[in-house]
């Protein structure tokens, strides 16, 4: 089919008003001709012969600016492109090739014999051959028309399958694809942004209509893990209080080293590059390749940051022993304020509270279940292996928190236990409940004489709350109780404060009503009301009877964070922590820093944020921050962020080599500084392809299962000929339409005639003595 158009000059600026500018010139030109036809003193014969040869000189530069053109479709064979991925991971020297030899040593042999298959189906010019090398990345390598040149040993630290499959589909998917050879032994070891899922990039061929023929080489129970140990996790990143115990735990995986007993131990490096043993253990495996948890305990006596290492002896024959060892970092937090929370019901009040409490790095929350579904056990003389004496013992935590518990629960002697650690200092927070207080029993306990709210001993003494019955509307109040500041003291204590100044009011006003509550009578003696509810019924009492004591009618506040007052509530609950443990006079806010992870792997991108907090533990508005990263050196290189929010937000992309890193965090605000933050974490080198050289001939399986309904499947190494024949015997049966536009104004015979006219014009002119 032809097809004719015109494409005037300057129509990419006026459009089809080119038309109108190529009529004008014409009309122009057209009347110059004719008054150098009409107006000259030539004789008739020769003035036509130049009129001619002008008019042809005008009608080549008309057709010019007009640039005529015509367009075929054509319809043409469509070639195909096999496209050839060859593995050159390190995987691939593992010797569990048919006789002794290795993976590569084997793929090459594959391929060298398929060399004739390989020019016959590249000598028919319908098809061509492109093979790629990968590891992280896909190389294209050298194809003579014969033989892929594979080269030397293969020296790749990753086998990036997905991300291979991705790029040379990104190169050559606009071709028509005849199949995706995937020579490979299938172990998949990626890091960073080479991670991309083969099983997409199979569905993605799929779509292009393309086969995956799957090549596997390796054996699936050979070569990289027959001798070696590797620990294989540990915790990224630990915190806890000094003179706390951490527990470190993880996994060990042991090849080739069966009945072998195999010593593991957990270091402290307290000093760069002097670590010393704090815990060990030993693991013996009774299968190959059995993976077996370890557990190592450690109780820090100094406030800092310490990096812990697990190690496991390195045992004769292994290949690879940087995978041997793990490392992390612990930080010693000083001071701590450590809570025992013990709590009878599954509540949400439990959850939000806890969380609140959590949200503050400097509290550490201890939540004990005891719940009343045993009841025939109590009173319990354990929890969790522990005795109930140890958790009273003074010391042991600051703060103790009661939560909707019956008294039934522990004995007496226990309960008398927890009052002295309470008068010897410790504070004591007990919350409303169905078995709160009175309902639960609390008036025959030795913690009656420490609580702030009154009670009177004949008449209390006789109110219970039975288990799954009727509950007497003496002992609750109840529907929607809102709570405010108590007047005199409530609205001036440290307890009581939402919002700075005359906003602390307003605050509380918005705050929702709590769901019911416990009925207090009123304070006794040396006890004061610090909040209350609309009507003036007692909600929150405190007492100093040695250590600090609350008891807080309500069991609902968790209504505050789920109607968008979540900052209020953490504030509320981190106050009442610090009133009770003494720390309500600490002024000092902090700065933090939040990394994903505290190990890395070369090339793997490291992100991190921060911010800085009041005293209160909200977030500081309104800071300033710079960061830096101090390389292992010690030389520093700054750190751009981005803010988000009241934090910052950073990344660092470039890849490190190994070695233990700081991140540095300063804060300042209206010029003054608010602190400095740092974060060590650590890069570290691992041979992830001799540690995980086992063949996975089922994933390479499941890559051309994919693409089944396109004509994929698994293919033997030694049955490479015979598919290559296969598809070279295939008709080229798919066409595809081209357009084809042939210009005219343009060539070489248009150039030829413009010159001619005009040369013989010039001639005739000269000739006849015109000029």
């Amino acid at each position: 089919m032809n097809t004719w158009y015109l494409s005037p000059i300057l129509d990419q600026y006026f459009g089809t008003g080119g038309y109108a500018v190529v009529g004008v010139l014409g009309i122009a030109l057209l009347a110059a001709w004719l008054a150098s036809v009409l107006f000259t003193a030539l004789p008739w014969p020769r003035r036509v012969a130049l009129a001619g040869l002008r008019l042809g000189v005008i009608v080549l530069l008309i057709m010019a600016m007009l640039r005529p053109a015509r367009m075929t479709i054509e319809s043409r064979p469509q070639p195909a492109t096999l496209l050839v991925l060859l593995d050159r991971s390190r995987s691939m020297t593992v010797k569990d090739a048919f006789g002794g030899h290795t993976r590569w040593e084997a793929m090459k042999k594959a391929f060298d014999d398929a060399g004739p298959a390989l020019a016959k189906l590249t000598g028919n010019k319908s098809y061509e051959v492109k093979p790629y090398a990968f590891d992280a990345d896909a190389v294209a390598i050298e194809f003579d028309g014969k033989r892929i040149v594979l080269g030397s040993a293969p020296n790749g630290d990753q086998t990036a399958i997905g991300m291979a499959m991705q790029d040379v589909v990104r190169r050559e998917g606009t071709k028509r694809l005849l199949g995706l050879i995937l020579a490979s032994d299938g172990a998949m070891n990626t890091i960073g942004a080479s991670s991309v899922l083969p099983q997409s990039e199979a569905r993605a061929l799929a779509n292009l209509n393309c086969p995956i023929f799957a090549v596997p080489f390796g054996q699936r129970t050979g070569g990289g893990q027959d001798a070696d140990v590797e620990v294989e996790s540990m915790p990224d990143d630990l915190r806890v209080f000094v003179k706390n115990e951490v527990t470190v735990s993880g996994t060990v995986r042991i090849w080739g080293y069966i009945n072998r007993d195999i010593p593991v131990q957990l270091l402290c490096e307290r000093e760069p590059g002097k670590p010393e043993p704090v815990a060990a253990t030993v693991l013996r495996a009774v299968r190959d390749g059995e993976q077996l948890r370890y557990e190592l305990h450690y109780t820090p006596q100094e406030p800092g940051e310490y990096r812990l290492i697990v190690r496991a002896a390195v045992q004769e024959g292994e290949k690879a022993t940087d995978n041997n060892e793990l490392s992390t970092y612990l930080t010693v937090l000083p001071g701590g304020l450590r809570v025992l929370y013990l709590e009878g019901e599954a509540r949400p009040e439990q959850k939000f509270l806890r969380r609140a409490l959590s949200s503050s790095p400097d509290i550490n929350v201890t939540l004990k279940w005891i719940r009343p579904t045993d009841r025939t056990r109590w009173p319990l003389k354990s929890i969790d292996g522990e005795p109930i004496a140890d958790y009273f013992q003074p010391g042991k935590f600051d703060v103790y928190v009661i939560g909707d518990l019956d008294s039934a629960a522990l004995t007496n002697e226990d309960w008398g236990l927890l009052k002295q650690t309470v008068l010897r200092g410790a504070g004591l927070l007990m919350l409303g409940g169905w078995h709160s207080y009175w309902p639960g029993g609390y008036q025959n306990t030795p913690l009656v004489d420490i609580m702030p709210i009154a009670f009177d001993r004949q008449l209390d003494s006789t109110i219970r709350q039975k288990w799954e019955t009727y509950v007497p509307p003496d002992y609750h109040l109840e529907g929607d109780q809102k709570m405010r500041p108590a007047e005199p003291f409530g609205s001036r204590h440290y307890l009581m404060q939402l919002a700075p100044g005359g906003a602390n009011a307003e605050a509380w006003r918005r705050l929702p009503p709590l769901d019911g509550a416990n009925r207090f009578r009123g304070v006794r003696q040396g006890g004061i009301v610090l909040a209350e509810t609309e009507s003036g019924l007692p909600l929150l009492a405190a007492a100093e009877p040695g250590g600090r004591v609350l008891c807080f009618a309500g069991d609902s506040t968790w209504r505050w964070a789920m109607h968008n007052q979540d900052a209020q509530h953490r504030r509320f609950w981190r106050q009442v922590a610090l009133w009770l443990a003494r720390k309500d006079t600490v002024t000092k806010g902090s700065v933090g820093i939040n990394l994903d992870s505290r190990r890395f792997m070369p090339g793997m991108a490291i992100h991190f944020a921060a911010g800085a907090r009041t005293a209160e533990g909200t977030e500081l508005s309104g800071a300033a921050y710079t960061a830096q990263l101090v390389l292992p050196n010690g030389t520093r290189r700054p750190i751009m962020p981005r803010q988000h929010g009241d934090e910052i937000e950073g990344e660092i992309t470039d890849k490190l080599p190994p070695g233990q890193y700081t991140i540095e965090v300063t804060a300042t605000s209206a010029a003054a500084a608010l602190g400095t933050a740092r974060a060590r974490f650590l890069v570290y080198e691992k041979d992830l392809e001799l540690t995980n050289a086992t063949a996975d001939p089922a994933l390479m399986a499941s890559l051309a299962d994919a693409t089944k309904a396109q004509g994929g499947r698994v293919v033997q190494p030694e049955e490479l000929p015979k598919l290559l024949a296969e598809l070279a015997a295939r008709p080229v049966d798919v066409e595809t339409k081209v357009q084809v536009r042939q210009t005219y104004y343009d060539q070489w015979y248009v150039f030829v005639a413009l010159v001619g006219l005009m040369s013989v014009e010039w001639f005739l002119r000269k000739r006849w003595r015109l000029v």
